[in-house]
């Protein structure tokens, strides 16, 4: 009868155990949660200063002295996008991609419209042509997936011709605005698989 009862004491703390570990994970894929990998201080000056980690707590990407906090948004499983605006309109903003589970870093993009897990589109103005850029994410070394596309009949504004993106199912829809009316006008992009 003891054997009994000490079998069900240890039956009983190994299951404890086993809940324990469990709880210490934050989703099915045993990844932490965004608090355990992002670190943010409001500076005396109003700015802030923040970093964001991989899994293991190695910094990925630190900034100090940034006057908005990022956004941060979940593009894929373990890929996290830090956006921060530094203006009004999409073309005041810049983003950085950190692959938490790889530890890599993006470079840095501007101007940015959207991004899935292996692709980001951004908008650019080069030598007077307006362009939307698909390149991949973590193209650091310049070898991989890199296209843009010229827009025709671009309305007379500012940086912020381009409105909206929207991606679904490996196509992006590009919203620009054309012509003297401001025009709406979609450019749709067959992202690579």
């Amino acid at each position: 009868m003891k054997a009994k009862g000490l079998l069900l004491v240890l039956l009983v703390v190994l299951i404890s155990l086993f809940l324990v570990s469990c709880s210490n994970k934050s989703d099915e894929n045993g990844y932490k949660d965004i608090t355990d990998l992002y670190t943010v201080t409001q500076n005396d000056d109003n700015t802030y200063s923040y970093s964001f980690s991989d899994l293991n707590g190695k910094i990925l990407f630190e900034k100090d002295g940034v006057a908005r906090e990022p956004e941060i948004n979940q593009i894929d499983v373990g890929i996290y996008e830090l956006i921060t605006q530094t203006g009004t309109g999409l073309s005041t903003n810049w983003a950085v991609y950190c692959d938490v589970e790889n530890s890599k870093t993006s470079d840095l993009f501007y101007h940015v419209l959207g991004a899935d897990e292996n692709y980001v589109i951004c908008g650019n103005i080069k030598n007077n042509e307006y362009l939307i850029v698909v390149q991949e994410i973590f193209n650091n070394d310049g070898e991989g997936y890199f296209k843009e596309y010229k827009l025709e009949n671009v309305s007379p504004v500012a940086a912020d011709f381009a409105v909206d993106c929207k991606i679904d199912n490996k196509s992006a829809f590009v919203t620009y605005l054309t012509g003297d009316d401001y025009t709406e006008a979609i450019l749709q992009i067959q992202l690579p698989d």
